[in-house]
């Protein structure tokens, strides 16, 4: 693993706790050549799933990203990041 992967799972790793705390599943997946990834579930619907990334960009600084691509908040913003991941995962009644 690379200080980048290394560094990525740490952030991914402080994601993982906050939404937790929010009851969502979530697993840090870190398969050999791969930036890890955290895979998120919504338990209360198991199909609502979401993997999410941190990478940084030119500047140095940490962000972290849907798997389609959507940047969704700072590293440092953890709280933020969480919330917008609990928005995708949501599932509304009617």
């Amino acid at each position: 693993m690379t200080a980048d992967h290394g560094e990525a799972a740490d952030h991914l790793r402080r994601l993982a706790a906050q939404l937790e705390a929010h009851s969502f599943q979530v697993r840090l997946k870190a398969s050999a050549g791969l930036f890890p990834r955290l895979h998120v579930i919504n338990p209360m619907v198991p199909a609502m799933t979401e993997d999410v990334l941190a990478a940084h960009e030119a500047d140095g600084e940490w962000w972290f990203w849907l798997s389609w691509a959507g940047r969704i908040g700072h590293a440092e913003d953890v709280a933020t990041a969480a919330e917008r991941v609990a928005s995708v995962l949501h599932v509304i009644r009617r």
